[in-house]
């Protein structure tokens, strides 16, 4: 349990070390107007702290930076937003503003923007549609032996699928074979149509296409499948490596090659409300000097998306976190708004 006037110096000193990348130590810390403690105070507190884990000592200089608990603790209970991110709020609106038709691109131009008013890496995760119910399925021919299959949800979301069909097969005939199709797999969540479909292809409807219906049936699972990817929004990749923590080249090296959509993906997780995850939690070495803050932002009952900055662990939480939960915020109303 830590007293009032080391939570106190524990902000003064962490705020310090975001803003300078340096090591505090009570000298500077009595230039503070509302630290009006002695030196000697100061020192016995930041020992404490120490001795506690919240504070670690460099080998390189007599002062303190904060340790992860530290950082932990702050976060938690010390952190205050900084009013001033509020004068960023009208170029987010304006973001948000003229691309109420194409949602998808809003998310783009935000999350770049994300990233230039942080000077940290933004990432987004967009809605899966997997839980999605499908509305209707529909065959549309393009050519002799062409023809795309169409699958719309009850959300709005269409993914199409080309397939090419062989001369022996009725155009006409297809057609009611798909129609069935509709009608047994409309109303029903995206996540459970493959195994019904497969359910389906095994019963005599499809006996005169048996030739076909492997090929037919893969068309369907991968359109289905596509509901499932999500969309991943990227911006400032580089920008981390402005940071002093970024300074080794093998810190760097082992950080881009874990730029892989799948691993940072799995870096925002799927949280609800605000999440803050530091290099412990997340596992991954070059990640140990990292902090991932995410926020979700909800679309419907069984759609939502997530709006993430990762930056060093010495990061400038009381302006991130505003900015994050400001954007998450406005992309779920700009999502329902087109509902």
């Amino acid at each position: 349990m830590i007293t009032s006037r080391q939570k106190l110096i524990l902000k003064a000193i962490i705020e310090v070390y975001v803003r300078d990348a340096q090591p505090v130590g009570s000298k500077s810390l009595t230039l503070m107007p509302y630290l009006n403690f002695s030196s000697a105070t100061l020192r016995y507190d930041m020992a404490q702290l120490e001795e506690l884990g919240y504070l670690e000592k460099t080998h390189t200089s007599s002062g303190r930076v904060p340790s992860e608990k530290g950082y932990r603790y702050y976060v938690e209970h010390l952190v205050t937003r900084d009013s001033q991110v509020m004068d960023s709020f009208p170029l987010i609106d304006e973001v948000f503003a003229k691309n109420k038709i194409a949602r998808e691109h809003a998310v783009e131009e935000a999350i770049h923007l994300l990233s230039q008013l942080t000077n940290y890496t933004a990432m987004a995760v967009g809605p899966s549609s997997n839980e999605n119910t499908i509305k209707k399925i529909d065959f549309i021919p393009i050519g002799e032996h062409d023809a795309v299959i169409l699958i719309v949800t009850d959300q709005g979301h269409v993914q199409h699928q080309n397939i090419s069909i062989p001369e022996e097969i009725n155009i006409s005939e297809l057609k009611e074979v798909i129609k069935t199709l509709d009608d047994l797999l409309r109303n029903r969540i995206i996540s459970e149509a493959s195994d019904i479909l497969q359910a389906e292809f095994a019963k005599k409807e499809i006996e005169s296409f048996i030739d076909y219906q492997s090929q037919l049936m893969n068309s369907f699972i991968h359109a289905f499948a596509k509901f499932a990817e999500e969309n991943f929004y990227l911006s400032g990749v580089t920008n981390v490596f402005d940071q002093p923590e970024f300074h080794n080249v093998m810190h760097v090296k082992n950080f881009v090659d874990m730029l892989d959509r799948r691993e940072l993906v799995k870096l925002i997780g799927n949280h609800d409300g605000l999440s803050i995850r530091f290099g412990s939690d997340l596992q991954l070495i070059p990640m140990e000097n990292c902090t991932v803050i995410s926020v979700p932002y909800r679309i419907s009952d069984h759609e939502h998306g997530t709006i993430a900055v990762l930056g060093p662990t010495r990061m400038e939480y009381s302006k991130v976190i505003p900015l994050v939960e400001y954007i998450a915020s406005n992309l779920g109303k700009l999502y329902k708004s087109k509902g």
